[in-house]
């Protein structure tokens, strides 16, 4: 097969079979608008190979002539949109005839002396056994759902001369249908493929619902008597001689059949033929089962990149440009996921010349819902901080709008402080949160305890302001639970009693070690022994903090 002119050409060998199109898993893949994922199939014949449209959206020519299916001669053109393959065959080529095993293999005489292969030709049942093994290899490795139901049908049906096959997936209800990769029912009829619609297949659907309610395989032959009466109307109407049908099963479950049936006369199927069915079948459905888990994978791989390009937008709603040009106060905040994005969330106003604000929240549960949960609430938080008189008008406010919004029982605590410069005073309001820790040169110390509900739960929910003075050389440090609950590491015995958290205690502890010091280090302090009380394991929970330390008025 050749494809392009000139320099540009490139030739692509067509060994039994190569399936054209758009997608990446085709055997020659295309740059063309106009071709489906699967366009066409090229196939070897007994007599030399023909083309088949795979019910494709824009059709095929063969030298200008649009067809569905065709023999395929030296010199035909074949056209896809702007796209023209050349059909040729090397003037020197021999089409060997296929291995007839699927292993290497040497005759050996009693002295060690290599023989030849006897010439009176494969027994029945080793040509079956050959087909099964060819089956098993060729699906081992395929993981594109539409390539391999091609495959076993074209192995199958031609280790057993089979006329007419299909492959249907089994339902919720247990009805059947089309192929949920492609949407066809993928059939083969006298060695040619093509897809075909649910609605043209005509089988005995009395035996096809057998096979899939009690998982037998079934073989039908009217020489051997009459059809049981629950068949014989349907198949009496298709005038079949001869039916194959086997579940295409997992370990757990079964995914649909392999149906195989002839109305030729002379050409009954047997239980070779059914032996051979029922065997790929079960290889189809352990790797249809792996192709399935390797989309997942994939899946998974995406869904991950998707979310860390997620934490990459989350990152962009917490500050990181810190203030530097106050001199009366410095401030440093971060936080660390539990996983790659989480619900915890902090953030710092400048409201006038004289006041900022600090904000820090937990949103309820963990991943992706919290991380959007987060995001709004932010949003909303710098457009109510401007034009809130107080604290709690800001709790009020969000949570009023959480409540509204909450589909799913999701609610926030949070500390909201403002901090008057001028005045050297703390105001603020805590919504169900762990309460402000203040280090100064005294020690460290809880304030600002919850006095209210987190926000989200209750509409007309009500907190109190609560103003408290600020000394030079103090510190305010909020923080999440994550750090109040991380935990050391635990017994193993389920029955032993939990490994012990953190605590408040401690973390006042270390706190205190950090008077007079710039937040960025008691952020980082506090920290580094929480992952030192939790090593080797990193904590279960996000970790989030921000600190504000007040230098005193300027000079």
């Amino acid at each position: 097969m050749v494809i392009g002119e000139g320099e540009s050409r490139r030739r692509v060998a067509v060994d039994t079979s190569l399936v054209v199109g758009r997608s990446p898993n085709c055997g020659l893949v295309i740059d063309d608008a106009a071709a489906s994922r699967r366009h066409l199939e090229i196939q070897a014949t007994a007599e030399g190979f023909s083309c088949h449209d795979l019910g494709s959206r824009n059709g095929t020519l063969v030298n200008g002539v649009r067809v569905s299916g065709c023999e395929l001669r030296p010199g035909d053109r074949i056209g896809i949109g702007q796209t023209v393959l050349r059909f040729e065959v090397a003037e020197d080529e021999v089409r060997s005839t296929p291995e007839r095993t699927v292993f290497p293999q040497t005759l050996l005489d009693s002295t060690g002396r290599v023989q030849s292969p006897s010439g009176g030709g494969a027994s029945r049942s080793k040509e079956l056994l050959e087909a099964a093994y060819t089956v098993m290899n060729a699906l081992a490795s395929n993981f594109d759902q539409c390539e391999l139901v091609d495959c076993i049908l074209r192995t199958t049906l031609g280790a057993m001369h089979g006329q007419r096959g299909a492959v249907l997936f089994a339902g919720v209800d247990g009805e059947l249908l089309p192929c949920a990769a492609c949407g066809a029912v993928h059939t083969i009829q006298d060695g040619v493929s093509h897809p075909a619609r649910i609605d043209d297949i005509e089988i005995s659907g009395s035996v096809a619902r057998r096979v899939l309610r009690e998982g037998q395989n079934v073989l039908f032959q009217s020489a051997r008597g009459p059809a049981p009466a629950s068949q014989s109307e349907s198949i009496s109407k298709l005038k079949l001689t001869s039916i194959l049908c086997v579940p295409i099963r997992t370990q757990q479950d079964i995914l649909g059949i392999l149906y195989i049936d002839t109305d030729v006369a002379s050409h009954a199927y047997n239980e070779d033929d059914l032996l051979l069915a029922a065997a790929a079948g079960n290889s189809a459905g352990l790797a249809l089962e792996n192709a399935r888990i390797h989309k997942d994978l994939l899946d998974k791989q995406r869904l991950e990149h998707d979310i860390a390009a997620a934490w990459t937008i989350q990152e962009g709603f917490l500050v990181k440009d810190w203030p530097e040009e106050d001199s009366r106060f410095q401030v440093y905040g971060v936080t660390h996921p539990a996983r790659v994005v989480g619900g915890d969330f902090y953030d710092f106003v400048r409201l006038g010349p004289d006041t900022v604000g600090l904000l820090i929240g937990d949103v309820s549960g963990k991943g992706v819902p919290a991380a959007l949960t987060m995001a709004q609430l932010l949003a909303e938080f710098r457009l109510c901080s401007r034009t809130a008189a107080s604290p709690s008008e800001v709790l009020s406010l969000l949570s009023e709008r959480l409540v509204r919004r909450s589909r799913r029982g999701t609610f926030c605590t949070m500390v909201y402080l403002v901090v008057d410069l001028a005045a050297e005073t703390i105001t603020g309001a805590n919504a169900g949160h762990p309460p402000v820790v203040r280090v100064s040169s005294g020690g460290a110390q809880r304030e600002l305890e919850p006095s209210g509900p987190p926000c989200g739960i209750l509409t007309g929910a009500q907190w109190r302001d609560e103003t408290l003075p600020l000394r030079s050389g103090d510190s305010l440090l909020l923080y999440t639970d994550g750090i109040m609950e991380a935990r050391e590491p635990g017994p193993q015995d389920e029955a032993a009693s939990p490994p012990a958290e953190y605590g408040i205690e401690r973390l006042l502890e270390v706190a205190a070690t950090q008077a007079g010091r710039p937040p960025q280090e008691l952020v980082d302090s506090v920290l580094a022994d929480v992952r030192s009380y939790c090593r080797p394991l990193p904590p279960h929970d996000d970790c989030t903090m921000i600190a504000f330390t007040y230098r005193g008025q300027k000079l």
